[in-house]
C-alpha cells in the first residue's frame, strides 16, 4: 500500500545568486584634465564664402565645447599621435606621447557688403595645437584608443579691425584658453561577481493638480539684518582737556588740549549706519605731540540699558588711529555712551591690536546735553 500525497507539489524558486560572470567593457587606462593657453594666427579661405562682408567692422569667435557629463566616445577636438616613446615615472612604465589636436572654433565677421548693407557670416575653423603629455599608453594602442574632448574655455580675437572697418582679412589672430580632457580607453573582458537584474514594478502616476505650489523662495540668512537694541547720535566738539574731558595717552595724563567725539551708532536702528570719530589735539607745548585721530571701521557688539530715565549704550569693534607723526595703527575700541539729560557722558577706550603700540582713554567730565540714545523697536523673540 502507498500513502496518498496530500496537497500539491511546491515549485522551488529560481536562484539568482551572485556568481562569476565574464563581461566585455571599455576599460579606462588613463584619464587626465589639462588647461591650455594658445595664441596663434589662423589663415582664412582665399575666397571668402558668399554673404560675408567686404568691409569688416567686427570679428568675434566662439569655442566649440562639450559638457563634461555625459562622458561619451564622441570627440570635438581630434587628437593625432605624432610620436611616442617610453618614459619611467616613479618606477612605472608610461609613455611620453606627442599629440596634435585640431580645436574647432567659429569665427564671425560683421560689416557691410559692396552696397553698404549690413551683413554677417560665420566661418568654421580649426586651430592646430601640439603638446606632449605623459599617459598610460601601452605599445599596442593606436589613435583608436585615444579620446580628446574640449569641455570648457574661451576664445578671443587678438586682431580686431579698426573702427572704420578693414577689407576682409587673409588671417585672424586667436587666443584660446581651453580645458581639455584626454582618455585612453580599450575594450577588455573582465570577470566580475554579479547577478542578473530583474525588472521593477511600474510606478503609479500620481494625481496632479493645475495649481502651482504655494511656496515662497527661501530667504537668505544674511538679509534682512536684525535691528540694533538702541540707536544714538552724539556731537561733543572742542571740549577742553582736562576740565571737560580727561585724556590719557600711552599712560601719560594730558594737561591741556581739546577733544571732539562726533558720530552715530546704529542710526535708523541698523548696524551699518555706524560712524564714530574722535579727535584729540594736544596743546600743552611739551614734546612729544600726543595728538591723534580715531575712526571706527567695524561694529562688533552692542548692549543697551534704560533705567530711571537714563540710557546707556556700550559698543565695541575695530578702528584706526592716526598719530601726530602720521603712523596708522589698528586698534580695538570700547565706547560707552550715557544719555542722562543735561549731564551726558562718554568713555572711549582704545588699545592697539599689536600690544604696546598705542593705548588711550578719554573720559568725559562735563559735556552737557550732547548725546541722544533711543530704544529700537524690534519684533519679539519667538518662544518654543
Amino acid at each position: 500500500m502507498t500513502r496518498p500525497i496530500r496537497g500539491s507539489q511546491v515549485t522551488p524558486p529560481i536562484p539568482n545568486n551572485v556568481q562569476t560572470e565574464c563581461i566585455c567593457v571599455p576599460k579606462v587606462y588613463d584619464f587626465v584634465l589639462l588647461t591650455e593657453d594658445i595664441n596663434t594666427t589662423i589663415p582664412l579661405p582665399a575666397k571668402h564664402p558668399a554673404g560675408c562682408p567686404t568691409t569688416v567692422t567686427d570679428i568675434t569667435c566662439t569655442l566649440i565645447t562639450e559638457q563634461f557629463f555625459p562622458i561619451t566616445c564622441v570627440s570635438n577636438g581630434v587628437c593625432t599621435i605624432l610620436d611616442r616613446r617610453p618614459i619611467n615615472i616613479d618606477g612605472v612604465n608610461a609613455a611620453l606621447v606627442k599629440l596634435r589636436q585640431d580645436i574647432p572654433v567659429d569665427v564671425t565677421f560683421t560689416g557691410t557688403d559692396d552696397y553698404g548693407n549690413p551683413v554677417t557670416c560665420t566661418i568654421p575653423l580649426t586651430v592646430p595645437f601640439v603638446r606632449q603629455v605623459v599617459l598610460c599608453f601601452p605599445p599596442e594602442f593606436t589613435n583608436d584608443n585615444l579620446i580628446c574632448r574640449i569641455i570648457g574655455g574661451d576664445c578671443v580675437i587678438t586682431t580686431p579691425p579698426a573702427v572704420c572697418g578693414i577689407p576682409f582679412p587673409a588671417s585672424v589672430g586667436i587666443e584660446l584658453t581651453i580645458c581639455k580632457e584626454i582618455q585612453v580607453i580599450a575594450a577588455v573582458k573582465l570577470e566580475v561577481l554579479a547577478k542578473f537584474c530583474s525588472p521593477r514594478a511600474p510606478i503609479e502616476i500620481p494625481v496632479t493638480s493645475v495649481c502651482p505650489p504655494t511656496l515662497f523662495p527661501q530667504q537668505c540668512d544674511f538679509f534682512p539684518q536684525p535691528n540694533c537694541d538702541c540707536e544714538s547720535s552724539f556731537n561733543s566738539t572742542n571740549a577742553a582737556v582736562p576740565t571737560s574731558v580727561g585724556v590719557v595717552v600711552n599712560g601719560l595724563t594730558i594737561s591741556a588740549g581739546t577733544a571732539s567725539l562726533v558720530g552715530n551708532v546704529c542710526n535708523g536702528c541698523a548696524e551699518i549706519n555706524t560712524n564714530i570719530n574722535f579727535t584729540f589735539t594736544d596743546t600743552d607745548g611739551i614734546p612729544p605731540n600726543n595728538s591723534f585721530t580715531f575712526t571706527a571701521n567695524s561694529f562688533t557688539t552692542e548692549t543697551c540699558t534704560f533705567l530711571l530715565g537714563v540710557g546707556t549704550q556700550v559698543v565695541t569693534g575695530q578702528g584706526t588711529v592716526v598719530t601726530a607723526l602720521g603712523d596708522t595703527i589698528p586698534v580695538a575700541y570700547t565706547l560707552t555712551l550715557v544719555d542722562a539729560g543735561a549731564v551726558d557722558s562718554y568713555v572711549l577706550i582704545l588699545a592697539s591690536v599689536t600690544p604696546g603700540l598705542f593705548a588711550a582713554v578719554a573720559t568725559s567730565i562735563d559735556i552737557g546735553n550732547t548725546i541722544i540714545i533711543r530704544d529700537c523697536t524690534a519684533f519679539p523673540t519667538p518662544t518654543t
